[in-house]
């Protein structure tokens, strides 16, 4: 009896190592082919939301994968494939974002969601969609009971335009220069994640001595610290060319756009 029992175990575990093998071999045949079908249906959902573009290739900066749409060798615009978590924290909203050659949206295709039916589900309407079509992301009006799938696909699309923008569309910056201000209090406004953020910048001595967030619409556990911590550094670092705080990049981005809006059109000494 136990003579059978070990060479029943033995048999299993052949079977077992052959199963295993022959699924090892299948795999390695199958991934190449896997690979460049998803390849070619990232090539052709690229294509698709480029508008003029004859030909798209992907290109990589600063390790984030992007699509440049080209026709007769002249860039014409450009896309990129991302994740966005909303309402469903399991399943992020995937999304293709295309931008025309002036770096703004062109189209939005949203490829794989699993946000509630009838509620979330609904940000994949092109009426909703289309809102961002040469629109400021930030500014698209969310869905109404569907805020938290809205902000997320508003916070994909501006990702998008952020990355995309300079590459296409290259602005040269505006240098601001603290030291030729003159002193005075200085307000201004730039759009955060959720709406608008309004900063007060206190400049004396050729220093910007304060900066206050006086009014802003951001979620508090996602953009507490970057209120707080975004002024701080500038003020400490005396330039607004300040790292972003992990996690709230809009709203870091908010304060320093509101500054720059503040100064640049200060009076100088």
């Amino acid at each position: 009896m136990t003579k059978d029992m070990a060479r029943l175990g033995i048999t299993l575990l052949l079977i077992c190592g052959l199963a295993g093998l022959g699924l090892a071999v299948v795999y390695d045949t199958t991934k190449p082919i896997i690979e460049q079908r998803a390849q070619q249906d990232a090539l052709k959902a690229a294509l698709a939301v480029i508008p003029g573009a004859q030909e798209v290739t992907e290109e990589v900066i600063d390790g984030k994968a992007f699509y440049l749409g080209k026709s007769g060798g002249q860039v014409v615009g450009a896309a990129m494939k991302l994740q966005a978590t909303g309402y469903n924290k399991t399943n992020p909203i995937e999304l293709v974002v295309g931008v025309n050659g002036e770096g703004k949206v062109a189209k939005v295709v949203i490829t794989s969601i699993s946000e509630t039916p009838g509620i979330g589900s609904r940000v994949n309407d092109p009426a909703f969609l289309d809102r961002f079509i040469g629109a400021d992301p930030n500014k698209v009006d969310a869905i109404s009971n569907a805020t938290f799938s809205s902000s997320a696909v508003k916070a994909g699309v501006a990702r998008a335009v952020e990355f995309l923008g300079p590459i296409v569309a290259p602005k040269v910056e505006t240098v601001i220069d603290f030291t030729k201000i003159a002193d005075g209090t200085y307000t201004g406004k730039a759009d955060g994640l959720m709406g608008p953020i309004e900063v007060q910048v206190k400049v004396a001595g050729g220093k910007v001595t304060e900066v206050t967030v006086i009014s802003n619409q951001e979620t508090p556990d996602v953009a507490g610290e970057a209120l707080k911590q975004i002024p701080k550094a500038i003020v400490e670092k005396q330039t607004v060319k300040v790292d972003a705080v992990s996690g709230a990049t809009f709203a870091s981005k908010g304060v320093i756009g509101a500054v720059k809006n503040a100064l640049e059109g200060a009076p100088t000494k």
